[in-house]
């Protein structure tokens, strides 16, 4: 069950009233049976003394009538239950009443003996037995009387503070929890306010309480207000770390892009040649795959430098790049690895189909007719080929190395022609001081020559 304040405090105060009331009630009884005993004593005294003295001549007279009238009084009376005479050698002299005392232990009943004196000597003894019946009732109903009371107290005070707990303090209370119950919106602002106007602690508590709510509220705006400033700011800083970081993504794409590849055609460059010759040959191995490589040299290409200057080389360079890259397939890869050397990788191509392409190469840059200062000229092409074909290379430069060797072999033997590095003569060796390629001749485009065969 649960208890509320109100049940709380009312049943610590009926507790703790109980307890008091019960203890000053105990202390209450006790004091007034002390003094009920009292009281007893003195009147068994008085009357024990009286009687004594009133039948004191009797003993010595020896008149048992009197004595057993005198008896017959006294044990009429509702404090005396029970009179007896002695003489003084011991014998009943006059006995009235019942002696319950002797028989039962009767706690109601108070037994006196008094020795009968005649100017200080002793002629006999009176034995009194007192009831207190009436007394103890007496007792008894002033207890009654106390707990009425008490329960009548306790009543009392339980009503009256429950009246005042409900108008004091729960009162109070259920008006506070009312007005902060749900009083925050959802932006956090407090809109609760406790209507509380009294001049007691619950007054203090509820004008302190829409102060500091009241500041609240001020401080929450301010703090809100700085919030959406600072997402305003974090989120444009964000957006600008954003662009920055695109920016900076297309820079090092740009910048990776630049290191790969060669300024003036636009081509891959040697480096990256080179890893991808890596790359590709360690496939080769792994998956028993061939491939061929193509090393094309623009023939006489310092001439063109010499008679018409360094740009319309650049032009020239272009344009052959341009024609190299028109005639190969999506998955060829031509570069430029410097000069006026070409390089290309073909991927799954064997012998036949690399000399093939290369030819047709060399076909469309003779086709194509360049145009200097009014003049019209033909430009040819060298290749040189070699195939990758798993016959225990394990150089990634070596099949390169065999196609500059068939490269060598058409600039030595008239230039404007295709070879491939198994075709060469045996007795061939590459000498470079036989001339070897980009010698300077008269002719800028000699006649087609044809593939060289073993």
């Amino acid at each position: 069950m649960r208890m509320g304040i109100r049940q709380k405090v009312i049943f610590v105060l009926v507790t703790v009233l109980l307890t008091a009331l019960s203890v000053s009630s105990w202390m209450t009884l006790q004091e007034e049976k002390k003094g009920l005993l009292v009281e007893i004593d003195r009147r068994g005294t008085d009357i024990s003394r009286y009687v004594s003295k009133s039948i004191a001549f009797s003993v010595v007279g020896y008149d048992y009538h009197t004595i057993q009238l005198l008896l017959d009084e006294i044990v009429q009376s509702r404090d005396v239950s029970y009179a007896r005479v002695i003489s003084r050698k011991g014998n009943t002299m006059a006995e009235a009443g019942d002696s319950r005392s002797l028989s039962n232990k009767d706690q109601r009943l108070v037994l006196f003996e008094r020795d009968i004196l005649i100017l200080g000597d002793k002629v006999g003894r009176l034995i009194l037995e007192l009831d207190t019946s009436t007394t103890i009732a007496r007792l008894e109903y002033h207890k009654q009387s106390m707990m009425k009371r008490q329960a009548i107290v306790i009543l009392l005070i339980a009503i009256g503070e429950f009246l005042a707990l409900s108008y004091l303090i729960i009162r109070p209370v259920r008006i506070m929890s009312r007005s902060l119950n749900n009083s925050v919106d959802d932006n956090g602002k407090i809109i609760g306010e406790i209507p509380i106007n009294s001049n007691d602690e619950f007054g203090i508590l509820a004008k302190q309480f829409n102060v500091l709510r009241s500041r609240l509220n001020q401080s929450n705006a301010a703090l809100q207000s700085k919030i959406e400033l600072a997402d305003a700011k974090l989120m444009e800083n964000n957006k600008q770390l954003i662009s920055q970081s695109d920016e900076l993504r297309k820079m090092n794409e740009e910048l990776r892009r630049l290191s790969v590849t060669d300024s003036l055609t636009g081509l891959y460059n040697r480096r990256y040649f080179e890893d991808l010759m890596e790359k590709e040959t360690a496939i080769a191995i792994r998956h028993g795959e061939i491939y061929s490589v193509l090393l094309a040299d623009i023939d006489h290409f310092k001439r063109i430098n010499d008679t018409y200057g360094h740009p319309e080389g650049d032009i020239v360079l272009k344009e052959v790049a341009k024609i190299l890259s028109e005639n190969l397939r999506q998955t060829d890869i031509l570069c430029r690895i410097g000069g006026e050397e070409f390089i290309i990788l073909t991927k799954r191509t064997g012998k036949t189909d690399a000399m093939s392409l290369s030819e047709k190469l060399r076909l469309a840059v003779q086709a194509r007719t360049f145009k200097f200062s009014g003049e019209a000229i033909h430009l040819t092409v060298s290749i040189g080929v070699s195939t990758y074909n798993n016959d225990g290379i394990d150089h990634t430069r070596e099949p390169i190395k065999r196609a500059d060797k068939a490269l060598y072999y058409c600039k030595e033997n008239g230039r404007n022609q295709t070879a491939h590095h198994d075709n060469l003569p045996a007795t061939f060796s590459e000498n470079p001081d036989c001339g070897g390629r980009g010698a300077s001749v008269h002719e800028f485009a000699p006649k087609d020559k044809g593939e060289i065969s073993s």
